[in-house]
């Protein structure tokens, strides 16, 4: 249960008293026979104390509605309301919970500040000698990570979908394009996908079975294309080797641009000292992460991670990941008491995270040269996983957030544009169903946009 005491109606009337012997100090001389000094207008003066009264009436109200909101059996909740720096509603802000895919705003996060805004997942085309009279032995298609790498069906499926339509993909057909304006017109050992780069971990030992059964994340590789399915519409299947599987793809898309490839896909490690035939980059880094944002994409989450272990430590592995996303948001100075990251999606359900981490990312200022995070979440009722959520509200196109969804974890942190511009973290474990869970985002959600005026009933 998450109930705070109430404060008692006197507390209302005694404030209004206090605020009234403000404002008579402020008013008052200061002393017979002395001239009273001219010095700036004080905060408490007669034609302020009306709003300023109901600012915290508001306030008190506010609280109230939460506490009753929140005051769920069974349930722990964390919460932390800030306009500005200014905080405006707190509950347990330090209480460590499971955040769920909240978490990724952390991610995303530390890959600003180790990767930067600018970064560039490239993917290559090598071969052991450069083409000769139009042909090539063997090439190596080489992934660095790049989880937006897609054929054109694919490309042409995420537009069709209001929660991807926003997605930045990176052609795999430009390979196919270098490939031919390199001359090659005949690979005669086929293509060979070397996902090297990370370990070949395709997930993490301690999710649930059903996240990779019911195909919440795509198979983890250096080398994905498709995020690593053969088939996207449900029943998705999975890519038994990813490496395999881009490569066969990139081998069909080549034969339908004229480039005969003969044998069939492999997977394994280019040779030293090959020679690059082309090659593709990605979006920049803030659009990937963007779309991971207002996706809730699980599987650019974890290869994210994977190539922050490579910046880090040379080790594309999710347990050097995340130790890189902790330490970097450390050396921001980022409060990290009960952090525990065991992934980078959210999907581990002993992640540990605090509203009030959440909360101060929220409300560090933009980097000059980075982009703006608000500008990286999902908008209610326009886009990402909020797209369908209180759109034909008064909150449609109001609320900029980061949504988390497991079972017994909700969990919500973005941005209002209410009465008042706000900030906020919300994160709930316990006896909640996804529908309960997002009753109580959308109820909570409704009460920040009314503040600091009467609040609607729940």
């Amino acid at each position: 249960m998450n109930r705070t005491g109430r404060r008692p109606p006197r507390g209302t009337a005694l404030l209004a008293v206090l605020s009234l012997l403000c404002g008579w100090l402020a008013l008052r001389p200061a002393g017979p026979g002395t001239a009273v000094a001219r010095a700036d207008r004080p905060l408490w003066t007669p034609d302020r104390l009306p709003a300023l009264l109901a600012e915290a009436q508001g306030t008190v109200d506010l609280g109230r509605a939460v506490d009753q909101l929140l005051s769920v059996a069974g349930v722990r909740s964390c919460l932390a309301v800030y306009e500005g720096d200014r905080p405006v509603l707190v509950r347990h802000p330090d209480d460590a919970l499971t955040p769920a895919s909240t978490q990724k705003i952390l991610l995303a996060t530390a890959a600003l500040a180790v990767l930067g805004p600018d970064f560039r997942f490239e993917t290559k085309l090598v071969s052991d000698a450069p083409p000769r009279d139009g042909a090539v032995g063997r090439l190596w298609l080489v992934g660095a990570g790049d989880p937006t790498l897609a054929t054109p069906e694919y490309i042409a499926w995420l537009k069709s979908k209001p929660r991807y339509e926003l997605r930045q993909s990176t052609p795999l057909g430009d390979l196919v394009d270098g490939m031919v304006s390199a001359g090659v017109r005949t690979v005669a050992g086929g293509i060979t996908g070397d996902d090297s780069r990370y370990d070949r971990q395709r997930s993490v030992p301690t999710w649930k079975p059903v996240y990779v059964a019911e195909n919440e994340v795509g198979p983890l590789s250096a080398l994905v294309v498709n995020e690593g399915f053969t088939r996207f519409e449900p029943p998705e299947q999975r890519a038994p080797d990813p490496a395999v599987h881009a490569a066969g793809e990139l081998t069909r898309l080549a034969g339908t641009a004229g480039v005969a490839v003969a044998g069939p896909p492999a997977s394994g490690p280019a040779p030293a000292g090959a020679v690059t035939v082309a090659r593709v980059r990605s979006a920049p880094l803030a659009d990937i992460l963007a779309g991971m944002l207002r996706e809730s994409d699980n599987t650019a989450a974890e290869l994210v991670t994977k190539e922050l272990g490579v910046a880090r430590a040379h080790d594309g592995s999710t347990a050097a990941g995340t130790r890189a996303v902790t330490d970097a948001l450390a050396a921001a100075g980022l409060p990290t008491a009960g952090l525990r990251l065991g992934d980078g999606s959210g999907l581990e359900t002993t992640n540990r995270a605090s509203c009030t981490l959440l909360a101060d990312v929220l409300r560090r200022p933009d980097p000059p040269a980075g982009p703006r995070f608000a500008d990286l979440l999902a908008v209610a009722g326009r886009t990402g996983t909020l797209a369908l959520r209180l759109n034909n509200t008064p909150l449609d196109g109001k609320l900029r957030a980061k949504t988390g969804s497991l079972d017994g974890v909700a969990g919500l942190a973005g941005y209002l544009d209410g009465r008042r511009a706000l900030s906020f973290a919300l994160l709930a474990n316990g006896s909640l169903s996804d529908a309960a869970g997002r009753l109580l985002e959308d109820r909570l959600v409704a009460l920040l946009a009314a503040y600091p005026g009467p609040q609607p009933r729940l």
